[in-house]
């Protein structure tokens, strides 16, 4: 749980863009009845109301940590919500393109890029250390 509360409402350290979508898809999934919901009742009006600020609040959580990870100041937030340009930068910049190899100023490479085994950045799991999962052989 203690990963997620970081993704969803955390804006410290750099996110790499696997977890980004992980968590992105999700907060859309959640969000989208309230974009066709008509209203009429109290209590749904306000449950779509909280939905819909937490879908925010994440969202902006997971953009600023993947600029962080691009190396960009997490003030390049505000071109996100630029009419036409804002969704193409976000889905280029933030969607497409990888992070910064090797840490950077706001933190170590979440891929572990760069860095001495156990020094705490990314997976410290070595080349060599890594597990064959497949179930069937030939």
């Amino acid at each position: 749980m203690n990963n997620q509360k970081w993704a969803l409402l955390s804006f410290e350290g750099r996110m790499r863009r696997r977890d980004y979508w992980l968590y992105s898809v999700p907060v859309l999934i959640m969000v989208l009845p309230t974009f066709f919901y008509q209203g009429g009742n109290v209590v749904l009006d306000a449950l779509a109301l909280a939905i819909s600020l937490f879908a925010i609040y994440a969202s902006i959580a997971l953009n600023i940590k993947r600029l962080k990870d691009r190396n960009k100041s997490p003030w390049w937030i505000i071109v996100t919500f630029l009419p036409l340009v804002g969704p193409i930068f976000a889905l280029v910049e933030l969607g497409i393109l990888d992070g910064t190899p090797g840490p950077n100023q706001f933190g170590p490479d979440p891929k572990g890029r760069g860095q001495k085994p156990g020094s705490g950045g990314g997976n410290d799991v070595h080349q060599d250390e890594k597990k064959d999962t497949a179930v069937f052989e030939g």
